[in-house]
């Protein structure tokens, strides 16, 4: 999605790959079907959440996410008939950057109700493969952090030493 984007703001300064208005309308629908499987795996957390408050947050962001994805339908439609309008195309952009930024917003949401606690959802169910990644990258977070702690390396304030070019696992990559 942010590839896409990028090719969307390149549009606007009349580069990239994005030559004519229909692909830079097609991006913008192509970002809000992608989102929607975003969407439904932040909506799964939220049902399996215990802790209640991350359920709350979880399900607010996905009713953003919503609105968000239908305001950018209206753009789009109406970005697809306004040709050589420069503001309705800076405006279809803005909003998909709202868009990406709450999904992304989503996401370290759902690792925060990872953390928390997930309860175990029934096999074969919509949301058995949504907490076996979760339960997955928690195992990897974990491992990660124990890794980060086991460094005996420390600086001359005794302060330990973590990598720069370890990198704390993120839901945002899988999902």
């Amino acid at each position: 999605m942010a590839d896409t984007l990028y090719n969307m703001t390149q549009y606007l300064r009349n580069r990239g790959p994005l030559l004519n208005k229909e692909a830079f309308v097609c991006a913008a629908k192509d970002v809000m079907s992608k989102c929607q499987s975003v969407t439904n795996f932040i909506q799964v957390i939220a049902n399996h959440c215990l802790d209640a408050q991350c359920a709350l947050e979880l399900s607010l962001i996905v009713e953003q996410i919503l609105t968000i994805t239908n305001q950018l339908s209206i753009l789009s439609s109406v970005s697809s008939v306004t040709l050589g309008c420069k503001a309705s195309d800076e405006i279809l952009v803005k909003n998909t950057q709202n868009l990406l930024h709450t999904v992304l917003k989503g996401v370290h949401a759902a690792e925060t109700a990872c953390i928390t606690g997930l309860k175990q959802p029934e096999p074969n169910s919509d949301g058995a493969e949504a907490t076996a990644l979760c339960f997955q990258w928690k195992r990897n977070l974990e491992i990660h952090r124990a890794q980060q702690t086991s460094n005996p390396k420390t600086d001359e304030l005794g302060l330990r030493k973590i990598s720069l070019h370890s990198v704390a696992p993120s839901l945002a990559s899988p999902v």
